[in-house]
């Protein structure tokens, strides 16, 4: 795993999903909700709010202009199987009198058990034993150009988010029973049950549902309340001046994703905008599997940091000069 820290590997692994970044501390939803404006720490681990960007009221008394107008959906549920890592390996387990429910700690009237496991390396599987909620905002313009309108102001208010990136985002996955396994080699792995009527370990119907089992590094459990496991948005991030350095989620798309800002008496910088997690709309005609794309590599995101960034193609600076000099007020706790 390198230097990597565990949150951030598990963030990487479960990208194959396309839900957006994947949270190996399920965060509170009054925390991390569509429509907050926030960062992630340098270990992708902690959220740190910093405002509702759809409450007018709090925007205006943080300084900054408003938000366009923006509609949200109606909240999409439904239940999902077990949501793995890359290169886990899913094996149904006979049950006999050697290895019976009781014997990977899951209830007696299971109708079938599953292993997932590695050949090697890390493994990681998400199991939520109630409805998923999916809810957000359909259109992500008005969030993207309300942070490149105050991208100067922002980074100066918050060195963090100017280092680790700031994001605006419009959609959630949560739930109010969310279980996590991880394992780090070849040794790893977890055990779930399925109840009689499975039509299959990768589908989950109405008359299907899991049950988390044993686990070689045991379950990180959260019931407490309505936790966020995927989020997706926008983000932006700033570089050095005349390049990118940031591996993008997704592939640029056109020269659009990057600015530069003039930083007054400092160097201008770049800030890139990327929006991740766009894939959201398959994930509601996909399979009850909960899987979405058959490749599990990130090799399609891979960004040439030979390629520098034209300033030619950048976006006129925005002004500023509408925005008070008062300090944002944050939500973090």
């Amino acid at each position: 795993m390198g230097s990597s820290s565990l949150a951030h590997t598990y963030r990487t692994a479960m990208r194959r999903h396309r839900f957006g970044y994947a949270l190996y501390e399920p965060a509170p939803f009054a925390r991390l909700r569509p429509g907050m404006l926030g960062y992630l720490d340098d270990a992708y681990q902690r959220w740190h709010p910093i405002l509702d960007l759809t409450d007018p009221a709090v925007v205006q008394a943080a300084g900054y202009g408003p938000l366009r107008p923006v509609q949200r959906s109606p909240p999409d549920t439904r239940r999902y199987g077990p949501l793995t890592a890359d290169k886990v390996t899913e094996t149904s387990v006979e049950m006999n009198a050697g290895v019976g429910a009781g014997a990977v700690g899951l209830p007696v009237d299971v109708g079938g058990l599953v292993r997932y496991s590695t050949a090697g390396g890390f493994g990681a599987v998400l199991l939520c034993g109630d409805e998923v909620v999916s809810e957000g905002f359909d259109f992500r313009d008005p969030f993207s150009l309300w942070l490149q309108r105050h991208a100067k102001l922002l980074f100066a208010r918050y060195p963090d988010a100017k280092r680790h990136g700031l994001c605006a985002v419009t959609w959630t996955y949560s739930s109010t029973d969310v279980g996590i396994a991880t394992w780090e080699n070849s040794e790893g792995s977890v055990t779930v049950g399925t109840h009689v009527g499975a039509a299959g370990v990768a589908k989950v119907g109405p008359e299907v549902s899991w049950v988390r089992g044993a686990s070689s590094s045991g379950w990180s459990t959260w019931k407490d309340q309505k936790r966020v496991v995927f989020f997706a948005g926008v983000k932006i991030k700033s570089g050095l001046f005349g390049s990118l350095r940031e591996e993008p989620e997704k592939n640029w798309r056109s020269a659009g994703d990057a600015f530069v800002v003039q930083d007054g008496e400092n160097a201008p910088y770049t800030v890139s905008v990327e929006q991740f997690g766009d894939d959201w709309y398959h994930i509601r005609k996909a399979g009850e599997g909960g899987h979405i794309a058959a490749e599990d590599s990130d090799d399609s995101d891979d960004f040439d940091e030979s390629d520098d960034f034209d300033e030619s193609d950048a976006f006129d600076d925005f002004d500023d000069s509408d925005d008070s000099d008062n300090s944002a007020n944050s939500d973090d706790e």
